[in-house]
């Protein structure tokens, strides 16, 4: 072992320069005895020769099988706008090249080296889904792995950029399935076959360090129809995206302004702010819409639930602003103007419903105890204008006790209507609309964003 792990070195350094042709270092230490490195230059004479890498090393015409697998190092990122997935990978290549095979015990017992791949055969590999220009799989110092059976193990890293198709229609809750085709560039299935790794079922995840923004959940190979003779294999990735980030940048800063939408009703028309109120909300929801259409294809085959309901509170918001307006001009309506007997008719039982009416009466008017009249230690009403006037006390014949007559204050009366009424129930009727129809679209669209995926 120890003896192949000395030659192993040794070739490597003298390809690199820093090993002499006497197998002495720069520092002139002896790094391979004089046996093995006779043994190991013979061998490279007896193989590289004749050896041409442009020739697919095959001594019976039959086509040369290529073994793929792929370690998924990493998800570098997926692009949901360019829709394009960025990964580290490495591809694990296997095949037999007949023109690299000797007897190792002619050899020295060399049963195996490695050599730059610029100097071996290689078959033309490329991903077909690249959005990049394609280009040879690793590099021309990269080494490949040999032995005595003439098994090439290639095993070149890199990073890549693949198309993906991106459904937008749950995000953010939503899960990508990507996919990576490895096909010959040039060579038919007559001269290279390419076949799955027969001890994966997928992407080989020995090496694979966790992304922070998807979750793998599953990977899966499938062997595609031959196209124009070329052989091609299909890695398919799926990815869940993490959701916690968006839930609180995106999801719950939403909802809370939905919150927030109907309370422009809310707010009396006195304070001068229902505008500006209103706008700002509206220009929130315009933000929040924008930062989503950023991250999001430009196409329309799918349509985001999570847009559709920005959009609709955008209306919703929109439409408040509004209905606003017209409050406030209803509002600063002169008195000279009348109001109609339906429009009373209609604000007075609109009042009542709501209860406006007696919240003002109680704002107003001071606490039932404050307006009752008050009696003496004897059981003698006292009225607040005298006991003497029939009008506010009367004495029962039969006990004497005091018997109250509210005065014509206390009698019950048709609200007076005025405009600025009108414009309060006007208000008050928006805000329960508005309030119940965000309610009802969160409702809807929320469970859909986070169940609806399948």
């Amino acid at each position: 072992m120890l003896k192949l792990t000395m030659l192993i070195s040794a070739v490597w350094l003298l390809n690199s320069g820093l090993l002499d042709l006497q197998g002495r270092g720069h520092l002139g230490v002896a790094l391979v005895d004089a046996k093995t490195q006779e043994d190991l230059y013979k061998l490279m004479n007896f193989l590289f020769t004749t050896y041409k890498p442009e020739v697919r090393p095959t001594t019976a015409g039959e086509a040369t099988y290529v073994y793929i697998g792929i370690y998924l190092l990493s998800i570098q990122n997926l692009d949901e706008k360019s829709q394009v997935l960025e990964t580290s990978i490495i591809v694990d290549a296997e095949w037999v090249d007949d023109y690299l095979s000797w007897n190792a015990s002619d050899y020295g017992g060399v049963t195996s080296f490695l050599y730059p791949q610029k100097k071996i055969w290689l078959p033309d590999i490329v991903i077909e889904n690249s959005v990049e220009s394609q280009k040879q799989l690793g590099y021309d110092e990269n080494v490949v792995y040999v032995d005595t059976s003439g098994l090439v193990n290639w095993k070149p890293s890199q990073v890549i950029k693949t198309g993906c198709d991106i459904d937008v229609t749950y995000y953010p809750f939503d899960t990508q399935t990507c996919n990576i085709i490895v096909s010959t560039w040039m060579s038919t299935s007559d001269d290279i076959d390419i076949d799955p790794d027969q001890e994966s079922n997928g992407l080989i995840l020995d090496r694979y360090s966790v992304s922070g923004t998807w979750e793998l959940i599953s990977n899966d190979l499938e062997n595609l129809p031959t196209e124009k003779g070329l052989t091609r294999i299909q890695f398919k990735i799926k990815l869940k995206r993490l959701r916690t980030f968006y839930i609180l940048n995106i999801v719950l800063p939403v909802l809370f302004l939905s919150f927030t939408a109907s309370m422009v009703f809310f707010l009396p028309a006195d304070a001068g702010e229902k505008i500006g109120m209103g706008i700002t909300v509206l220009l929130a929801y315009a933000v929040y819409l924008t930062i989503i259409a950023d991250n999001m294809p430009q196409t329309s085959l799918q349509v985001s639930y999570l847009a559709v309901y920005l959009a609709l509170l955008l209306g919703l918001t929109a439409m408040g602003v509004v209905l606003a307006v017209v409050v406030l001009h209803i509002h600063h309506k002169s008195e000279e103007c009348r109001i109609g007997k339906r429009t009373k008719k209609v604000t007075r039982k609109l009042r009542t419903l709501l209860r406006i009416n007696r919240r003002n009466a109680k704002c107003q008017g001071g606490s039932e105890e404050e307006s009752a009249p008050k009696k003496n230690v004897m059981g003698k009403g006292v009225g607040t204008a005298g006991s003497n006037k029939k009008s506010m006390n009367s004495v029962s014949p039969l006990n004497g006790d005091v018997t109250f007559t509210p005065p014509p204050s206390y009698k019950e009366s048709k609200e007076e209507i005025t405009w600025p009424k009108v414009a309060e129930t006007l208000d008050r009727v928006m805000f329960f609309i508005t309030s119940l129809l965000i309610a009802l679209t969160t409702l809807i669209f929320l469970p859909i964003l986070a169940f609806g995926e399948p």
